[in-house]
């Protein structure tokens, strides 16, 4: 007997009793826990979770595939593709939807690249290795490999769901199934599409991973929008994924199979992008969401810091993601949730160094402000500006996102600023000096980065000084905003017109705003915010900021 399951978004959803195993499970369940965005600290509606998301990708995943098949059948009819192999293929793809999101760390994406920290003697990336020694395929490992190396690689949670989904629910399978379950939720093709099996599985890891639309950013569109009340357009998902069809590129006499939709999907597509990228530049972006994470990356820091003392060790692995856990400094952390993060982070002592930011979790009425609000915010700012001083101050910030990047982990996308630190630096930089093994080359190079950090820390020193605020600042930044639309230039997404022998680039077909242009600074490819203790006396307008920063900056060089 199915089950059925209600749904804020999809209404019912019905599993077999193989599936509902598998979500009434430990490791399933415990994804009521991890909180689906980081939206929370802006609108604190937004409670929803991984599980539900997960509910949802699986439902459109199953109105997609069997739009897909019957679509495909009825375009490829000549192909006599047979039951056998739709049923074992629609198996794994339900799968992999279900359990895309069962790796997630607390706190979503905020924690996921702590799964990064975690290394062997070797100092490579376990979870890498990890995936490769369970899919056991050579042809995988090597565009594994190259997508590292190319910088493209899946994110820390995807690949973690697929150790887990192999691990628990796939073990006993064939190879070539947990070859194609873990391609599904990492987003990686099978690099020979000339033969329309292939092309049929590239087709449906696009529709669960892809750059641009796909049944994972469907739902949580849709549920973002319905949890945060942000007010975007509407989606059509039924129209969408009903159109959902297989397209042939046929180049030089050779077959080439890709994922593609019918003509009556543009609209949907073109509502998709705008919803995705109203998301992604008002909300993601947002000075108040990249403070948050901030603050939860400063209390897991600290957490590890006290609960794993051991070298190489974290609570951000595969371990303490299921039942047994491991044991560090005599506490069991099993089923690592949002919860347990908090709770650590609650036993933090007094005296801890990190304090002062488990603190500001806590408490919203001390935590630092941003001086400008947005990344329009900080464009508007740097038009104050003339060119060369616009240069300059950029310039700037970006060195000092570079040096300190180095001291980090190299995930992290901030950096503190106050006494502490520069004593922290200044102390490394005497104990380089007196190291009689490094060579005089390698002391004069890091003697030079010192002084560099010494001069953009003693800047804000002096600022804060003139303004009559703390010396205690905290930078983020994140790339620019980029349309999705320019992914349109690209064979992400294909159009099969009837009265046209070839699938035309939806790139070629519509023109969706793009606010690229007009909302950035040509060649800047960094927003910055910086954070600082505001109160009702020493305020701190963008303007005035950015015109008495460049003129301290100018004066230092």
């Amino acid at each position: 007997m199915n089950k059925l399951i209600k749904d804020v978004v999809h209404g019912y959803i019905s599993f077999n009793e193989k599936l509902i195993d598998i979500i009434n499970s430990p490791e399933f369940q415990r994804l009521k826990n991890i909180r689906q965005t980081s939206y929370n600290s802006l609108y604190p509606s937004s409670s929803h979770d991984r599980f539900t998301h997960s509910l949802g990708v699986y439902k459109l995943g199953e109105y997609a595939f069997d739009h897909f098949k019957e679509n495909v059948s009825k375009d490829y009819a000549d192909k006599n593709i047979e039951e056998a192999f739709w049923d074992k293929t629609k198996e794994i793809f339900l799968l992999a939807c279900l359990l895309h999101d069962v790796g997630h760390s607390p706190f979503s994406h905020t924690g996921e690249y702590f799964y990064l920290r975690k290394r062997s003697e070797s100092q490579r990336v376990y979870i890498y290795d990890e995936l490769m020694e369970l899919v056991d395929n050579q042809d995988f490992s090597k565009q594994f490999k190259n997508s590292i190396i190319a910088e493209s690689v899946a994110k820390p949670h995807e690949i973690m769901s697929s150790i887990i989904g192999i691990k628990k629910w796939l073990s006993s399978s064939l190879k070539e199934d947990k070859e194609l379950f873990a391609r599904m939720i990492i987003g990686l093709t099978y690099e020979d599409c000339s033969n329309i099996r292939n092309g049929i599985y590239n087709a449906l890891i696009f529709l669960l991973n892809s750059s641009v639309i796909d049944v994972d950013k469907l739902d949580y569109l849709l549920r973002d929008q319905i949890m945060t009340g942000f007010e975007g357009v509407g989606i059509d998902t039924e129209r969408l994924l009903a159109s959902v069809c297989l397209v042939n590129q046929k180049s030089s006499g050779k077959e080439k199979y890709h994922l593609g939709y019918y003509k009556n999907a543009l609209s949907v597509i073109e509502n998709v992008v705008v919803a995705h990228d109203s998301e992604k530049k008002w909300i993601q972006t947002h000075s108040v969401v990249s403070y948050d994470s901030f603050l939860v990356q400063q209390c897991i820091k600290a957490i590890e810091s006290v609960y794993c003392k051991k070298k190489n060790t974290s609570i951000f692995c595969e371990e303490t993601l299921g039942v047994r856990g491991i044991k560090t400094n005599k506490r069991l952390i099993r089923l690592l949730c949002d919860a347990d993060v908090i709770f650590l982070a609650k036993q933090i002592e007094q005296e801890h160094h990190m304090r002062e930011y488990i603190d500001e979790y806590f408490d919203r009425g001390i935590r630092k402000k941003a001086i400008w609000k947005s990344e329009s915010e900080f464009d508007l700012m740097l038009r104050e500006l003339g060119d060369s001083d616009r240069e300059t101050f950029v310039e700037w910030m970006d060195e000092l996102a570079s040096e300190f990047s180095m001291d980090a982990d190299g995930f992290e996308h901030s950096v503190i600023i106050n006494d502490n630190v520069l004593k922290e630096i200044t102390n490394e930089q005497g104990l380089k000096d007196k190291d009689a093994d490094l060579p005089e080359t390698e002391k004069s190079s890091a003697r030079a980065v010192f002084e560099s950090k010494r001069q953009k820390i003693e800047i804000l020193k002096t600022f804060a000084k003139k303004n009559n605020i703390d010396f205690n600042f905290v930078i983020t930044w994140s790339k620019r905003f980029k349309s999705n639309v320019d992914k349109f230039k690209k064979d992400d997404i294909l159009i099969q017109y009837k009265n046209f022998e070839r699938p035309k680039a939806i790139g070629e077909i519509i023109s969706t705003y793009s606010l690229n242009e007009q909302s950035s600074i040509s060649g800047y490819p960094n927003v910055y915010y910086l954070f600082y203790k505001r109160t009702a006396n020493n305020s701190v307008s963008p303007v005035s900021f950015i015109k008495q920063f460049v003129s301290m900056i100018n004066e230092t060089n």
